[in-house]
């Protein structure tokens, strides 16, 4: 019997700082062991009928209770198969993550409202790259690093 098939599309944030730092947040599944206690950037699924814009909206304030302003204009976009027996699930999941680099200003964080997050912390990119993170996290990051270096993104901040 074939595996069940899955397709996912979301969208996931990087917030960045005056100071050079990024927020990432930390996974709470412990039913899920390959997820658990991992670090990542805080986003999640588009539903039916959303930009990728709006998914990341709601995801924020339902996550962090804080509102984006993006700084970038165009998504980084990255796509991996995560096949079941290797991630405690019963499918393999072909996944495309749209991330967009934005500032969430001095707001407030509060992840108690997220029984998905147990943890944030702002962190430098490099930094980032030294914590245990979901896949694609680190290609994120280093992507989002030469972006904010030849945009001049920090500049942009409020």
């Amino acid at each position: 019997m074939a595996k069940q098939q899955k397709m996912i599309t979301g969208v996931v944030g990087l917030p960045i700082r005056k100071d050079g730092k990024i927020l990432l947040t930390r996974r709470y599944a412990p039913h899920k062991k390959a997820w658990h206690h991992k670090w990542q950037l805080a986003g999640g699924g588009m539903e039916f009928g959303e930009t990728p814009e709006q998914t990341l909206a709601r995801e924020f304030e339902e996550e962090l209770q804080v509102s984006v302003r993006i700084l970038f204009r165009w998504p980084i976009v990255k796509t991996k198969i995560w096949y079941g027996d290797h991630v405690d699930t019963e499918q393999d999941t072909h996944i495309t993550l749209f991330c967009y680099l934005v500032d969430i200003r001095n707001q407030k964080i509060d992840i108690s409202g997220d029984d998905e997050t147990d943890d944030f912390q702002w962190v430098t990119f490099e930094e980032a790259l030294q914590l245990d993170y979901l896949p694609l996290t680190d290609d994120f990051v280093k992507e989002a690093m030469e972006v904010v270096k030849e945009e001049k993104i920090i500049s942009k901040l409020s």
